[in-house]
């Protein structure tokens, strides 16, 4: 383990943290929200102070960083960033309530968008500005961090077995590991400031008051909800429906389908299996939606709200609450693409078993033919299909684990189903938790499990082991 370049890279990450928590504090110094500059700046003294006294006290390292160190770097970045991003709340909360503050930045920095804290009373129960703007940035953060991690790390470490992570932007490196990840962090950023940008820019053209354009712009690109109680918000008409469907579209597709567009590859675009796999889940979550009785529109807007794991309405809020909740639940569960914010199982793996379920269907009648798996042009050995069972097998593990320690918040079952799925897709729109009346032990458990989920499971898991921290 080379723990010099993981620290320093934690320290570098530090104080791009803290370059975020300036722009909380600026909004909070604009709007006189003196309590939650005072926030600001206690967090910005306390990472600006730990991350350049690392860095000025360590060297830079001689040894060569590979894929475990990346892992390393991952995971302790989400808890130091989820702990740091918890300052800024901390006045807002309830006495002595610190696992709603961490949960709180959790929800954020996983882009899961569930609200806990509820600042003020009665009339004054309005969110300052600056907060609202501090989940926004960690929307973005946590969105960049996922997107990052799975370009790079998740494709190194061939997590789900048939390399679905797989882009041209990254290669493992004969230095540092470290050293080829600026390319995706550039290719991260651009693609989540497109689609901030033009979202916005759309939105502000068709009539969208400016708070509300930019707080969806955000959450489009992060398939997230940074507005507090926007789940329960209606589009403001059809356009503005429509151009909240077209970037959700877009964002959970993510960078894979994006670099063939990108590279001029249209046809491979759409005849990718994410994109096919995406389009089929939302006519069959649609179609389902129509038989129960919602038109069209409600169908596939209920399918792509939840299949993005953005909970962002496309309708009314009636159609939200009084759906089915495996219509909910289902598309949630699926996810996006592997290189996408949304999460979930994601779509590659789930066409990746299907496909294989189907040819094995198929065999049973010629049991000595030879099934021959191929996913982006590539042959895939048994190996990388059985890679995905193991991932499919901890999933379920992780959801099953998860009802249970819910069952012990004495959650009623369809509660206890929304929540759980909710946690571990990274769904916001589905965690049914009373900002009131909630107990502690469910803010513990929804923040081990927001990670989790954050981190696809798997990778989650050697961390558990000392032999990883000891080599």
């Amino acid at each position: 383990m080379n723990y010099t370049a993981i620290v320093r890279v934690i320290s570098i990450l530090g104080l791009v943290m803290a370059g975020a928590l300036a722009i909380g504090g600026a909004v909070a110094l604009i709007f006189r929200e003196w309590v939650q500059l005072g926030a600001f700046g206690i967090a910005i003294f306390i990472v600006v102070v730990l991350s350049t006294s690392i860095l000025l006290l360590t060297s830079r390292p001689t040894r060569k960083a590979n894929p475990k160190d990346g892992l390393a770097v991952l995971v302790l970045w989400w808890l130091l960033a989820s702990i740091v991003g918890a300052i800024p709340f901390i006045f807002d909360a309830p006495q002595g309530a610190v696992t709603a503050v961490l949960h709180e930045s959790v929800s954020s920095l996983t882009t899961t968008g569930h609200v806990v804290l509820s600042p003020g009373e009665g009339e004054a129960a309005i969110w300052p500005v600056s907060l609202i703007v501090w989940r926004g940035l960690l929307h973005i953060l946590g969105a960049m961090a996922s997107l990052i991690a799975a370009a790079t790390l998740f494709a190194a470490l061939n997590l789900g077995g048939p390399g679905i992570h797989r882009t041209v932007l990254f290669t493992i490196p004969e230095g540092s590991f470290f050293s080829a990840t600026p390319k995706v962090v550039v290719a991260a950023g651009l693609a989540l400031g497109t689609v901030i940008f033009t979202t916005a820019a759309l939105l502000l053209a068709s009539g969208v008051p400016a708070a509300m354009a930019l707080g969806d712009a955000v959450s489009v690109a992060t398939t997230g909800l940074v507005v507090p109680g926007r789940e329960d918000i209606a589009p403001l008409g059809i356009l503005h429906a429509l151009i909240i469907g077209g970037g959700l579209l877009v964002s959970t597709i993510g960078l894979a389908v994006a670099l063939e567009i990108w590279g001029g590859r249209w046809r491979g675009a759409f005849r990718d299996p994410e994109a096919s796999a995406l389009l089929i889940t939302i006519l069959v979550v649609g179609g389902f939606a129509m038989v129960a009785g919602y038109t069209a529109w409600q169908g596939f807007g209920l399918g792509l709200t939840h299949i993005s794991t953005s909970g962002l309405p496309l309708s009314t809020r009636d159609v939200a609450h009084s759906a089915p909740v495996t219509l909910m639940v289902i598309p949630a569960l699926i996810g996006g693409s592997a290189l996408s914010t949304a999460g979930g199982l994601k779509l590659a793996r789930v066409a990746l078993l299907m496909g294989r379920a189907g040819e094995e269907f198929a065999r049973l009648g010629f049991r000595d033919s030879v099934v021959v798996m191929r996913y982006r042009g590539r042959v895939l050995p048994d190996a990388a299909i059985i890679g995905v069972w193991v991932y499919l097998v901890a999933y379920i593990s992780a959801l099953a684990l998860l009802l249970l320690l819910t069952a012990i918040c004495h959650l009623p079952f369809d509660t206890s189903v929304k929540t759980s799925v909710g946690w571990l897709s990274n769904t916001g729109s589905l965690v049914e938790l009373d900002t009131v009346y909630r107990p502690q032990l469910a803010d513990i458990v929804g923040i081990f499990a927001m990670l989790l989920g954050r981190l696809e499971v798997i990778a989650l898991i050697p961390v558990f082991s000392w032999g990883f921290w000891r080599a």
